[in-house]
């Protein structure tokens, strides 16, 4: 039974790493910036200028010529998270959420074998600290 429930955590775990990639991996995620004058690639290091609703609807359009996908608008006390599909035979805006702070994935990036060694070596050492209390506590 205590190598089943071994088993079944460990699948969760996985799992748990596993289903946010699925959903990142789902669309193309693309930024666009208030405070850019012109240019970009719509990457986070070189975000299309949307400033203007004529330049943000040139930047949906763009973005539907690729297909679906996520548009970050990042304007002064947050960004904006438009969701952009294709609804019969229109593109356009499906979704819109404005957040508070930078978008996801903007920030110091870890590649995932440290992440998951460090996730690890963590639980690792819970566990044999678990084991030892345990063990000083049938002791007595």
């Amino acid at each position: 039974m205590k190598k089943f429930r071994i088993a079944v955590i460990f699948a969760v775990i996985i799992l748990a790493f596993l289903i946010p990639l699925g959903v990142f991996a789902s669309y193309d995620i693309f930024y666009c910036s208030y405070d850019v004058s012109s240019g970009g690639d719509g990457t986070w290091k070189y975000p299309w200028a949307c400033e203007t609703a004529a330049e943000f609807d040139a930047v949906v359009d763009d973005i539907c010529s690729y297909g679906d996908g996520i548009l970050y608008e990042i304007v002064p006390k947050g960004y904006y998270r438009h969701v952009i599909k294709w609804e019969g035979k229109s593109c356009g805006v499906y979704t819109s959420d404005f957040y508070h702070g930078y978008p996801p994935h903007t920030g110091i990036t870890l590649p995932p074998p440290l992440m998951v060694s460090g996730a690890l070596v963590i639980g690792l050492s819970l566990f044999a600290v678990g084991l030892v209390v345990y063990r000083r506590r049938t002791a007595f």
